[in-house]
């Protein structure tokens, strides 16, 4: 029997790795950190180190983030349950792209990906995500 570890591979394994899923958890609630109405005009596009980067659609409403930064960033440390998950909020003018919207189907898996190792199944899932985000620019 192999050991899990092995299965997944040493990047998935790696505790920044760790943190980033635990992060992206909290991020796709964005909506419920923000309020809809600037869910509507930003969205997490990125999580590196502790540092969150937020598209939004224009440079008032960056503005107006910045100055929630602190309230933001104390929401975000609440829903994770870690003071230390989120340590800095970007905020940048730039498309939105909601990925984290997207519904992992509970369905049996693509009968197409059977047979593939993890990374061809992420590698194609991840240009599956790029040409509908530039579908949708």
């Amino acid at each position: 029997m192999r050991r899990f570890d092995r299965i997944l591979g040493d990047a998935v394994l790696q505790p920044e790795a760790l943190r980033a899923a635990r992060a992206l958890g909290v991020l796709k609630r964005w909506e419920e950190v923000v309020g809809p109405a600037m869910a509507d005009r930003s969205w997490p596009d990125r999580y590196d180190h502790g540092k969150v980067f937020v598209a939004v659609t224009g440079s008032a409403w960056a503005q107006e983030l910045r100055m929630q930064k602190e309230t933001l960033l104390m929401r975000l440390r609440d829903m994770a349950g870690d003071n230390t998950l989120f340590i800095d909020l970007r905020f940048g003018v730039r498309p939105l792209h909601r990925h984290y919207e997207q519904v992992i189907s509970e369905d049996v898996p693509d009968e197409s990906l059977r047979g593939l190792s993890i990374r061809e199944i992420a590698e194609r899932r991840l240009k599956k995500w790029h040409d509908d985000s530039t579908d949708h620019s």
